[in-house]
Formats: C-alpha cells, structure tokens, sequence
C-alpha cells in the first residue's frame, strides 16, 4: 500500500517537473522570439525612414525603440517629423507611443503629444496643441483598412499672412474615423464646442459633425496612399454636413457632390434649417461683408417656407456658384 502511495506521488511529481520544464522552454522561446521580432521591426523601420530621407516624402522619428514585453508590441519615438516635398508641407509632433496586443499586431493604439507645427509653402502655418490624442488603426498587408483617431482640448492657430488669413481655433472634444468600403471610403468627423478668433473677436462655439463616402478612394488607405491631385476630380455623397448653434438652431446639408479638375464644386443639396433667423445673425456678425448677402438668402428660404423660421430646400451648386431655384444666391471658392 505505501509502494503504490509512492509510486502515485512520484507520478504527480514527474509531471509537474515536466510541466514546469515545459513553462520555462515556452517562456524561453517565447522572450527569444519577442525580442528578435522587436529587433527586426526596429531595423526594418530604421532603414526605411533613412530611405525616406532620399526621396520625395520623408519621415523621421528621434529616438526609436520598440517596447511592449511581454505582451505588447509597439513603436516609441521622442518626436516625430514629417517632410513631404512636392506639397511643400512639413510637419513636427511631440512625443509618439504605440503599442498592439502580440496576437494581433494589425490593431495598434497610438497616442501622439503635441505641440504640433505644420507648414506649407509658401506661408500656410498651423500651430496647434492638445490635451490628449488617441488613434486607433486596423492594418492588412497593403495598408489600412480603418483608422479612427480622437482628441480633446484642441487649441491652435492658422496664419496665412499671404491670403491676409490669421484664425484661432479651440474645440472641447474631435473625432475622425475613416473605413474601407468596398472601393469607395467612408469618412465621419466631428468638432464639439468649436471656437473661432477671427480679428481679435472669438465667436460663440458650435457643433460640426460631417458624414460622407468618397467613391473610389477605398486605395487612399493602400500603401500606394491618396493620388497627388486629391480632392481634384473627386465625387462623393455627403450624407450630412450638420452646424449646431445649440438651443434647436441647426443647419443640415446632404446629397451628391463633385469637386472638378479646376476645384470648383457641383452637386445637388438637400439643406434642412432651423432657425433661419439666429443664422442670417450669426454670418453677418462674423461676416459683416456677407450681411446683404446673408439677409437675401434667408429672405429668400423663409419666402420658400412660408414665412417660417424652418425650411427644407434644395440647392443647386454648378462649378461654385450655388443657386435656390433659378436664383444665385452665393459663390463658393474653388479649393
């Protein structure tokens, strides 16, 4: 009886001696294959923003490490910087993190410091900082197939002195998602609590919200990335552009638009108001050269609905000239 009790414990005991033998081999394997993945992705992308360097779209990121152990797997960099020549646009950012779950290196976290300073020549500046920023994107092997990115306490600066342009902008809260849709691409953003400075006045925040699928640019997240002449001959079908003034006062634009070869835009509108009143007001106090203008309009609308302070009417916009029955009432610039 006390053989069999011994033999049964020196049973147990083999196979926890495997086990744990089995653990530390894992264990083992597993750090080894970690670290040697992290090498070979910190020496693919060193080389690759050196490359980058020589071409005509460059990128950098000081510092670069590759951290995560033991479960994660991501990029560091103390800053990063962006050079893209033929655009004449540049850009620095602060700090980078990012990290994906080992089982599913194509779904990566992000998160990005500012302070942010983009350029464009010959003059366009963009100074701008945030709270916090998250991204979060899904990547295949040839490129993205969604990204979506968030942030809060959005405070910046666009000076244009060429175009006599200096605005400050402010917002609680922004998203942006873009998605793959077949060949086509569906872009949703939003800004809460907007503020705007324009000449040294700041006006009263509103909501922005914007929803739209842009045909034929599924290929815009591919590795190939978006065509040189973007937004140029570019159709899509805006679902909603909506403003809200708050207390009801909104403004909702929606249907099929084009932007031609020479930027202009086309397209047919559908645009739901409410408050058409507290709208003329507000162009024309931050607009005070639009007021005529912005007076006729709602003059107009309200004649179309009756004498109300809500209407649904369609637009009509031919290559920038947007017209309310046969009537122009309002030119848009060409992008």
């Amino acid at each position: 009886m006390a053989s069999s009790s011994r033999a049964g414990t020196s049973g147990v005991t083999r196979k926890l001696v495997w086990l744990a033998i089995a653990i530390v081999v894992f264990g083992a394997l597993y750090t080894g294959g970690w670290f040697y993945a992290a090498g070979r992705l910190k020496d693919r992308l060193t080389q690759q923003l050196a490359a980058s360097e020589a071409g005509m779209h460059s990128a950098s990121c000081s510092n670069l490490s590759v951290r995560g152990y033991p479960f994660r797997i991501g990029v560091f960099c103390d800053s990063v910087g962006i050079d893209d020549r033929p655009t004449g646009l540049s850009a620095s950012f602060g700090e980078l993190r990012s990290a994906a779950q080992v089982y599913r290196p194509g779904h990566a976290i992000i998160e990005l410091d500012g302070p942010a300073q983009v350029r464009v020549t010959p003059d366009f500046a963009l100074d701008v900082n945030w709270d916090l920023l998250r991204a979060s994107t899904v990547a295949w092997t040839d490129g993205l197939d969604r990204a979506s990115v968030a942030y809060d306490g959005l405070k910046g600066r666009l000076n244009a002195p060429s175009e006599g342009l200096s605005v400050g902008i402010a917002a609680t809260h922004g998203e942006k998602h873009l998605r793959r849709s077949g060949e086509a691409l569906d872009v949703a953003a939003s800004l809460d609590g907007l503020a705007l400075e324009l000449g040294g006045k700041v006006l009263p925040p509103f909501n922005l919200a914007v929803d739209v699928t842009i045909a034929d640019a599924a290929k815009w997240m591919s590795s190939e990335g978006p065509p040189p002449a973007i937004p140029f001959g570019t159709s899509a079908e805006l679902r909603a552009l909506s403003l809200d003034l708050g207390d009801g006062k909104t403004m909702t634009l929606s249907g099929p638009v084009k932007v031609g070869d020479d930027g202009t835009l086309s397209g047919t509108l559908d645009l739901t108001i409410e408050g058409i009143t507290a709208w003329r007001d507000r162009v024309s106090d931050v607009f005070p050269d639009a007021a005529k203008t912005a007076k006729r309009v709602a003059s107009a609308i309200k004649g179309l609905s009756g004498g109300q302070d809500r209407a649904v009417v369609k637009l009509n916009v031919q290559q920038g000239t947007v017209y309310l029955g046969p009537f122009p009432i309002a030119e848009i610039p060409p992008l």
